[in-house]
């Protein structure tokens, strides 16, 4: 009786709770209900397989990420355009809703509990008998590997990597049946346009020969052996001017540097010169070198102290722009976390001071002119935030070293005696070539500079496969290189394939994946990842090329790694190699009479009226709704006509992580309702295009604002709001007081007044914007209202671990009283509008009650926050320029220091078991 009677309660309660709006039911829930042979029928029918494909992409639900293209082993999710026949729709739609109802095999994700008590989850990549290999469930991009010794359990996972309640994250159920749609278009599809893509992993190597002559270019050895029938593209390699070096670098470093190179930077290029010589001579010999370039100099290093503020913005930037494409990461205390193949800085800390590192960053080519540090197009800030970064560790000690002219006087003559002046040529006139020296073609590999002992030559400490390979190299030194081969030698030298994919040669790796990073995830994989060059001939023209390689003309603000500049002497030559070997086949372009005619169908295709380009493409830097994706009205200015028309009928077979859906598949056009073949409508979108920045604005650039209305009745809509994402909450009172509740980090994040809000932004294009106030916002700082005082949540994206949104009721105006918690706090938030129609204003009232179950000390409330906040009466206090804050109830605020240099009103308070407290105040605004 007693299990019946409180059944019967708990399930009053849930309908009482579910009336007033606390407990909703979830899209998810809506469509499990559904007949799933309908959905399908339905998603067939009135699907948008444009917008579905857009969707499968995006950046919320970003189905791109797991089932994309790869190689079994790297595989996340299945290929769904290589799934068996025999899977059915209903099983498909079965596994988007309720992913872990049924888990296809081979996706089964294993659970790992090590020693220390810490738990991994995802999907077993490999295992033998020292490791275990795992694919993480949170991070697709990241591997884990554990060692056996270290593992405590194993078991297998019984939830799928594939998040429930993902189509949650979707405007509604028109959009749940578009990306049905799409994922059962690629599924009969099958895989016939993802022919490029299903290899795209299999990774191509250098031929031992080309290998070879990477390395003797690296290593500078024409600098020395010279040979009349080597191949051109092999150069002298310029090394860093030293008398630059010789200004900013700490000479104490310089000497240890000089003396044993490969000691104090594993990995440098500079080769060992005087590891023959006895410990004091090396000594005396590397100390008298430095006095000579030190002489050389126009003023002697410093030490310089740090910035702190600096430093976490350098942290950022070193581990986004694409410093971490060529070398290892950092942590925020700037140590190293190693990655393979990754090129080693070394100690940082005791070579520079800030001023000299600031000079290198800003423009490197300066300094090192053979390029092989490019320039990352850092501004003299950003250069400033990584410099302080990398010499966080250093101290602002007064070095002892000072200039010895005598000393300077034998440095000089040991340089010449070393033949430094063959790398570093800014010192001393050009000598001759040593007439003794071997030419490349007659090296012998076990002898000098080859060979592992020390002697009267550079000692480089190879490996032996990179003697065999220069070996190799030395072998066919007459070997004539064809385009690809030069193509293939340059973007190894200069690390290019660290970034982009040439013919499956080089590509960003699984280990670097997570660091290549983008602004708006809606672009998918296209938006952080940087493009192949694959056919990067045929596709850009000459003088498009030509800007981005050499002027770092970019298209992509969105990507945050930026394309590095290596200087026209040196990656120059890549324009004539990359459009002379790139060809696509004979192309043949559609007639028409009409040219007016064909621009004017081409605006309308690019329309939300045609094929709706605008939804996710710029139009004179405008930006779309759905995703900044490459501006249309630069296209006809990139691009090549041949490929433009090709990759419009199969992108997926061009950029595999394209989010173009394809409009054209097989040659036949999806949308039946617009006239004209595939090649027409290609060419009037083209004709359209070569208007340039005069064609004509296509239909829904521009929206006509949506407004909902408030009466008498607060009006409430819960989607992304500006400065809180998916879990905002937007309140429209009657009296024209409106506000924006985080449910995210439990806080209010901005007031205003007038009209509510414009939720066009969530309700056209493809639902991915904001919902706009209507108003001229106040907006609250981040980070929860409720905390601890002395230890508050470090306050970064997300939510904070010890804090619960726990729905809302209403009240008989539907105005919201939001229901959250803090570790054993409850409380309930509600705010109302007061009217003064006197004094013909309003503004709003907030009461929060808390109670707690266990005594805590040491809490405070935010109420707000502002620059400069100040007492104006004994309960009212201004912050900023436009709000005030009246106190309702008797506690005392208190004015605070915050971290971020503004000011902070907070109540704080302690609390007891069973106590209950409440805070009542007042927002007056105009």
């Amino acid at each position: 009786m007693t299990l019946r009677l409180s059944t019967f309660l708990v399930g009053a309660m849930l309908l009482v709770l579910w009336a007033n709006g606390v407990i909703a039911q979830t899209l998810t829930d809506k469509l499990i209900a559904e007949d799933p042979t309908k959905l399908a029928e339905q998603a067939r029918l009135n699907g948008n397989i444009v917008r579905g494909a857009i969707l499968f992409h995006q950046g919320n639900i970003n189905c791109a990420k797991c089932h994309r293209p790869s190689s079994e082993q790297d595989r996340v999710g299945p290929d769904l355009s290589r799934m068996e026949r025999e899977i059915t729709d209903e099983f498909i739609i079965e596994s988007i809703l309720q992913p872990s109802k049924a888990i296809k095999k081979g996706f089964e994700t294993t659970i790992v509990l090590d020693v220390d008590g810490r738990i991994y989850n995802g999907i077993m990549l490999s295992e033998d008998a020292q490791k275990i290999v795992i694919r993480d469930s949170q991070n697709v991009d990241q591997t884990i590997t554990i060692q056996r010794a270290d593992i405590e359990e194993i078991k297998p996972g019984t939830t799928s990597s594939m998040p429930d309640n993902l189509a949650n994250e979707l405007k509604d159920r028109q959009h749940f049946l578009d990306l049905l749609r799409y994922v059962l278009d690629v599924k009969e599809r099958g895989p016939e346009l993802k022919v490029a893509a299903a290899n795209a992993t299999v990774r191509r190597e250098l031929d031992p020969e080309l290998k070879g002559l990477v390395l003797i270019q690296e290593l500078n050895c024409v600098a020395c052996h010279a040979s009349e029938t080597f191949p051109a593209i092999v150069r002298a390699k310029q090394a860093p001017r030293l008398k630059w070096s010789a200004a900013w670098l700490n000479p104490e470093w310089m000497e240890r540097f000089i003396g044993a190179p490969h000691t104090v930077k594993p990995g440098t290029t500079m080769p060992e010169l005087l590891g023959h010589l006895d410990d004091a001579t090396r000594f005396h010999t590397a100390q008298a070198i430095t006095h000579f370039l030190v002489s050389q100099a126009d003023n002697q290093f410093q030490t310089q102290a740090i910035d702190s503020s600096s430093v976490p913005r350098g942290h950022e930037l070193f581990n986004s722009v694409g410093c971490v494409a060529c070398h290892s990461p950092r942590n925020e205390q700037a140590v190293e976390q190693p990655l393979p193949n990754s090129k080693p800085l070394g100690e940082l800390a005791s070579k520079y001071n800030i001023s000299g590192l600031v000079q290198l960053l800003e423009n490197p080519l300066v300094v090192r002119p053979s390029g092989h540090m490019p320039n990352m197009q850092l501004s003299h800030r950003e250069a400033t935030d990584v410099a302080n970064f990398l010499l966080q560790s250093v101290s602002e000690t007064t070095t002892g070293w000072r200039l010895d002219t005598e000393l300077a006087k034998q440095g000089e003559i040991f340089f010449a005696k070393n033949n430094c002046n063959r790398c570093h040529a800014d010192l001393m006139a050009e000598t001759p070539q040593p007439t003794s020296l071997l030419s490349l073609d007659k090296l012998n590999p076990e002898k000098g500079c080859l060979s592992s002992e020390l002697g009267n030559w550079p000692g480089f400490q190879l490996q032996e496969f990179e003697k065999q390979a220069i070996q190799a190299a030395v072998n066919r030194v007459s070997m004539q290189l064809t385009n690809e081969q030069q193509i293939d030698v340059s973007l190894t030298s200069f690390n290019c394939v660290a970034c982009h994919e040439r013919n499956h040669l080089g590509g960003v790796t699984s280990e670097h994946s997570p660091h290549f990073q983008t602004t708006n995830l809606n672009l998918g994989e296209q938006g952080r990842i940087p493009p192949t060059l694959t056919g990067v001939g045929a596709k850009l023209k000459t003088q498009w090329m030509r800007e981005v390689l050499v002027n770092g003309r970019t298209i992509r603000p969105y990507m945050k790694t930026r394309m590095p500049q290596y200087g026209e002497e040196n990656l120059g030559h890549l324009v004539e190699l990359f459009q002379a070997h790139d060809q696509l086949t004979e192309t043949r372009f559609a007639e028409f009479k009409d040219q007016e005619e064909m621009r004017k169908k081409g605006l309308e295709l690019a329309g939300n009226n045609g094929l709706n380009c605008v939804s996710c493409h710029t139009y004179q830097y405008k930006l779309s709704d759905t995703m900044p994706a490459v501006d249309l009205t630069e296209m006809a200015e990139r691009l090549e006509k041949d490929w433009f028309y090709q990759y419009m009928l199969a992108p997926q077979t061009f950029s595999p992580n394209t989010v173009m859906p394809s409009f054209w598949p097989g040659g036949h056009a999806i949308r039946k309702d617009i006239a004209g073949t595939a090649d027409h409508q290609i060419e009037a979108i083209w004709q359209y295009l070569l208007d340039g920045r005069q064609a004509g604005m296509p239909h829904g650039v521009v929206r006509e604002p949506l407004e909902i209305v408030v009466a008498n009745e607060a009006q409430m809509l819960r989607r992304s709001y500006p400065g809180i994402g998916k879990r905002g909450i937007g309140v429209g009172y009657p009296g024209g007081v409106n506000l924006s509740f985080d449910a995210e980090q439990l806080r209010l994040n901005a007031i205003w007044k007038g009209k509510f809000v414009d939720p066009s932004g969530v309700w056209t294009g493809q639902g991915s914007g904001n919902v706009q106030p209507m108003g001229k916002t106040i907006d609250f700082a981040k980070g929860p209202d409720l905390d601890n005082a002395s230890e508050p949540w470090i306050v970064g994206e997300g939510r904070p671990p010890n804090h619960q949104f726990k729905g809302y009721y209403l009240d008989s105006l539907r105005r919201p009283t939001f229901r959250y918690s803090f570790d054993s706090i409850e409380v309930e938030d509600f705010f109302f509008e007061i009217i003064e129609a006197k004094l013909n204003t309003t503004y709003l009232r907030r009461t929060v009650l808390l109670s707690a179950t266990d005594a805590r000390k040491g809490l405070r409330f935010r109420i707000a926050s502002a620059d400069e906040i100040s007492i104006e009466d004994y309960n009212l206090f201004a912050a900023g320029g436009r709000l005030k804050i009246r106190m309702i109830s008797d506690q005392t605020p208190q004015i605070v220091q915050d971290v971020d240099q503004g000011q902070r009103l907070e109540i704080p308070f302690d609390i007891a078991p069973g106590q209950k407290q409440k805070l009542v105040l007042d927002y007056l605004w105009e």
